[in-house]
C-alpha cells in the first residue's frame, strides 16, 4: 500500500448551522464527512488513507481526520448536530469506551450514534454498507469487498450473512502500490491501437498509487495482449509498468485472480443459499467506477447473465451512516435487523473450494 495520506475536499461555500459529522472506519482508512442536513447535502470531507486502523490507534485517527475537516472546512463545533460512527467490531467498543463528542470539541448536547455490529467479523462499518443498499427497499443481497467478502441477503424483513477472508486483490490492500479511489490514484487505463498503455489519474495530478480498480483493468489488458497467461502467470517480464512509476507485480496478479475467483465461488454458493432478490448490489475499490466492474465482469468474478440485475458501488458505507443519522426510523430498523441476524458462513464451505479452484483458471 502507499504511505499514510490524508485529503480533504470541501463541496460548498455555504451551509446551514444544522449539521451531521459521520465518521467511517475500515481497517485501512478513516473518513469523516459533514453533511448538512438542513440542505440535504454534503459540505466537506476528510479521508485518511495508508494507515492500518487498530483498537491501539483508532482514537487517534478518527481524531486527526475529525479535527482536520472541522479546522480546514472552517466548522465551528456548534453547529454540528449529529455525531456518528460506523466501524470494525473492535474499533466500535473502543469508540463506545472511549469517546464522545467533546473529545472532538462538539457539544455535549450532540447526538451521538454509533452504528450496531452484527458479529466480530462484521462491524458497524458493514452495517452502514447494509443500511445505504436498503434505503430503496425490496429484496436485495448487497455484497462488499472491503476487508474481505462481506455479504447479507435481506428478504421479507430477514437479514442473512457471510463473511469469507481475501487476499487484498479487490480492495488495494493486497496491491504493493495500492490505495483507495481517491485523489492521486491511477483509475482508469486503456491501450492504444499502437500498444500505447494511457492512464488516468484522479484530480489530473500525479499518481499516487494504483487503485484496485486498474489493478483489474491492468489484468485485463495484460491477458489481451499475452503478457499473462490463462494460469495467471505473466510469461515476458517480472513487472507490468504504468507509466515510469508504477507496477503490477506477479504478486498483484495473484491477489486480483485469488480475489476474483473467490468472489465468484462466494456468489454461486450464496444464490444456492438463499435464492433469487430484486437487486444485487456489489461494492468495493475494484468495482468504483465503470471500467473497474466491467473488467472485473470480463475476468470472471460475477456469474455470467445477471448485468441487469446487478448494481456496482465503490464504498456505499459513508452514504448509509449518513441515511441513519438523518432517518431514525431506518436506524431503528437496522438495529432490529442486526439482532437477529443469521449467520451463514459455515454453509458457504459446502462446495466452495470446488467452484474456487474452477474459476481460477481466467
Amino acid at each position: 500500500m502507499v504511505n499514510e495520506r490524508t485529503i480533504f475536499e470541501k463541496y460548498r461555500s455555504e451551509r446551514s448551522n444544522e449539521l451531521a459529522l459521520a465518521c467511517c472506519i475500515t481497517r485501512h482508512t478513516v473518513s469523516a464527512v459533514l453533511y448538512d442536513i438542513a440542505l440535504k447535502r454534503r459540505y466537506a470531507r476528510c479521508v485518511q488513507f495508508g494507515v492500518t486502523v487498530s483498537a491501539d490507534n483508532a482514537i487517534t485517527c478518527i481524531g486527526n481526520a475529525a479535527l482536520r475537516l472541522m479546522r480546514e472546512s472552517g466548522t465551528a463545533g456548534n453547529v454540528v448536530r449529529k455525531l456518528g460512527f460506523a466501524a470494525p467490531a473492535d474499533v466500535t467498543m473502543i469508540i463506545e469506551e472511549m469517546l464522545s463528542p467533546t473529545d472532538l470539541f462538539l457539544s455535549p448536547e450532540t447526538e451521538f450514534v454509533i452504528l450496531p455490529i452484527i458479529s466480530a467479523s462484521l462491524g458497524g462499518d458493514f452495517t452502514a454498507v447494509i443500511a445505504a443498499a436498503l434505503q430503496h427497499g425490496g429484496n436485495v443481497l448487497e455484497v462488499d469487498m472491503t476487508g474481505g467478502f462481506r455479504a447479507a441477503s435481506c428478504v421479507d424483513g430477514q437479514l442473512k450473512t457471510a463473511c469469507l477472508p481475501m487476499k487484498g486483490g479487490l480492495d488495494y490492500s493486497g496491491i504493493e502500490s495500492g490505495m483507495p479511489l481517491e485523489f492521486g490514484a491511477i483509475d482508469q487505463l486503456s491501450r492504444e491501437p499502437d500498444g500505447t498503455l494511457c492512464y488516468s489519474v484522479i484530480g489530473d495530478g500525479d499518481g499516487l498509487g494504483v487503485s484496485a480498480s486498474a489493478a483489474a483493468q491492468a489484468v485485463r489488458i495484460m491477458l489481451d495482449i499475452g503478457a499473462l497467461d490463462s494460469d495467471g502467470i505473466m510469461t515476458d517480464r517480472d513487472l507490468f509498468y504504468i507509466g515510469e512509476d508504477h507496477f503490477i507485480s506477479q504478486n498483484d496478479v495473484r491477489a486480483v485472480q485469488s480475489d476474483k475467483a473467490a468472489c465468484r465461488a462466494a456468489l454461486e454458493r450464496l444464490g444456492e443459499l438463499t435464492g433469487t432478490h430484486d437487486r444485487v448490489i456489489i461494492s468495493g475499490e475494484a468495482f468504483g467506477n465503470e471500467q473497474g466492474a466491467a473488467a472485473m465482469a470480463q475476468l470472471g468474478a460475477v456469474p455470467r447473465g445477471l448485468g441487469e440485475k446487478y448494481g456496482w458501488s465503490r464504498s456505499p458505507a459513508e452514504q448509509g451512516l449518513i441515511n441513519c443519522l438523518t432517518d431514525p426510523e431506518l436506524l431503528g430498523k437496522l438495529t432490529e435487523l442486526c439482532g437477529s441476524a443469521e449467520d451463514i458462513s459455515p454453509l458457504m464451505n459446502d462446495g466452495f473450494d470446488e467452484l474456487y479452484i474452477k474459476n481460477l483458471v481466467f
